[in-house]
């Protein structure tokens, strides 16, 4: 059975510098920092399994947000919302 590869992600600029003024920032939370991570691998074309590894957590994890992130964005719910973990059915 062939493997499937993630479906990939494509930051813009405004994204993608967002992302990374969230991790700079000390009161950023660890949970919204740990998926902006996510989001920045994703949009490097990273692996489920090189983000799992890279950052500690499981497949599933990496799985589960960058579908998140995907869904929101089509839905076009702001950058942090995405990542504060609210449900996808907004």
């Amino acid at each position: 059975m062939p493997r499937l590869s993630a479906e990939p992600i494509e930051l813009n600029e405004l994204e993608r510098a967002e992302l990374e003024k969230l991790l700079k920032c000390s009161s950023t939370p660890q949970q919204v920092a740990l998926r902006a991570k996510i989001v920045l691998c994703a949009d490097k074309k990273e692996s489920h399994g090189k983000i799992a590894k890279e950052l500690g957590i499981s497949k599933k994890m990496s799985r589960l947000w960058r579908q998140r992130w995907r869904e929101l964005t089509a839905k076009q719910v702001p950058a942090i919302e995405r990542l504060l973990g609210y449900s996808t059915s907004r």
